[in-house]
């Protein structure tokens, strides 16, 4: 049956907004800046939730003409708990304008004082703002599938949903903190951009049937580091490949990659291997047709003050040469069709922002920009230097 879906974005909705179409390729509604709404059935939406690593939560709509009187309010809690019996435990967020901690624990107090009225026992999950915390659902059992453990979500347009799932953040962070092989200077990519580039390459691809499929797909990544983007992959269930111009990093991703496969139990299908992107023969590395490329690519030099402009300028110019080659080199040794996502540099100073002049000419090396026009850069605003995703579709 369908219904009423509804994601909650990370920090740059534009990334999970590609995101979301990559993974369930259905049309998105912008409810607000960072809540996507799509009608959707609630399996298939839990069954690929999983795989996202841009959104928060996901939730489903339980009413849509929500004013808050009592009535209202009744028939709300009736169609939430009416076939529940016992302890419930409640969370309120509230995405409205102008919601504050104050105005939601106010909120709060009135549905339980409901649930009360209506026989059950309630617990108040405790809240610092007006949304709760991601980790404070996951701490108390509200992360999916308890009908007696509920947060409702009040949005815009008297619309109240009810959470489905959220984020796995623990996860994330152990996959990010407990990997055996870790540099300061090379693998720093975090878990959830890398599961984020991954699904953005597989949405690329230009077989429809096979569009956003990653489970058995063959994966590269040319930079590979210590393997964070084939740790994912490999998760979602690719045979994935690594070659690194430093013989070390490679040894760091087998490492990582034998550390995965022990720890969660897998079988991981990795091969890895010390080469140059601007020249390595990969065809003959994988020996069959490379379904996805993967990669954070070369950044340039890392600042941590403020750079000049015509500095930028040089090290763009330099890195632009290398990532030229790579992509060169890359071309012919991959398919027609095959999806890719990397991360190139681009740098924020003095309120404006430096592209690799190679983002224009794209076509030259036979990919076709998928990713064009779209905000996808994956910066903090302390960075000078932020990844640049593109989406790219190997044209010819």
């Amino acid at each position: 049956m369908m219904v009423m879906i509804i994601f909650v974005t990370g920090r740059q909705p534009e990334i999970s907004y590609a995101e979301l179409a990559a993974v369930y390729g259905r049309p998105l509604q912008l409810l607000d800046r960072q809540l996507v709404a799509v009608n959707m059935g609630r399996e298939e939406t839990l069954r690929r939730f999983d795989r996202l690593g841009s959104v928060v939560k996901v939730m489903e709509v339980v009413a849509s003409n929500f004013v808050g009187d009592a009535k209202h309010r009744q028939e709300l809690l009736d169609e939430v708990f009416g076939n529940v019996e016992g302890k419930i435990t409640l969370g309120v967020s509230d995405y409205r304008e102008g919601a504050s901690v104050k105005t939601t624990l106010t909120l709060g107090k009135s549905l339980k004082g409901a649930v009360k009225t209506a026989g059950h026992s309630v617990r108040m999950v405790p809240q610092k703002e007006a949304i709760v915390s991601t980790a404070t659902l996951l701490h108390n059992g509200m992360a999916r599938g308890n009908f007696k453990k509920v947060e409702l979500n009040f949005l815009k347009k008297n619309i109240v949903a009810k959470t489905l799932a959220v984020q796995d953040i623990d996860s994330y962070a152990a996959r990010d903190r407990s990997r055996p092989y870790r540099d300061a200077h090379n693998g720093m990519l975090p878990p959830k951009l890398a599961r984020i580039m991954v699904n953005l390459a597989a949405g690329a691809r230009g077989n429809r049937r096979d569009r956003g499929q990653v489970k058995n797909t063959i994966v590269l990544d040319p930079f590979c580091g210590t393997g964070v983007t084939l740790q994912e992959a490999a998760l979602l269930g690719a045979k994935v490949y690594g070659t690194d111009l430093n013989p070390e990093m490679a040894k760091y991703t087998k490492g990582n990659l034998n550390w995965l496969a022990k720890t969660r139990h897998l079988d991981v299908d990795h091969h890895e291997a010390a080469g140059d992107a601007t020249n390595f023969d990969w065809k003959r590395f994988v020996g069959e047709p490379i379904d996805l490329v993967v990669s954070e690519t070369y950044l340039g030099k890392p600042y941590t003050s403020t750079p000049s402009v015509a500095e930028v300028k040089r090290t763009a110019a330099a890195v632009d040469t290398i990532i030229s080659k790579f992509l060169r080199n890359l071309s012919h040794q991959v398919p027609t069709g095959a999806g890719l996502c990397i991360a190139v540099p681009a740098w924020f100073v003095r309120d404006h922002i430096t592209h690799l002049p190679l983002t224009n000419h794209l076509h030259e090396y036979g990919f076709t920009n998928k990713s064009s026009g779209a905000n996808l850069i994956y910066h903090r605003p302390d960075q000078v230097v932020g990844r640049e995703l593109l989406v790219l579709t190997k044209s010819h």
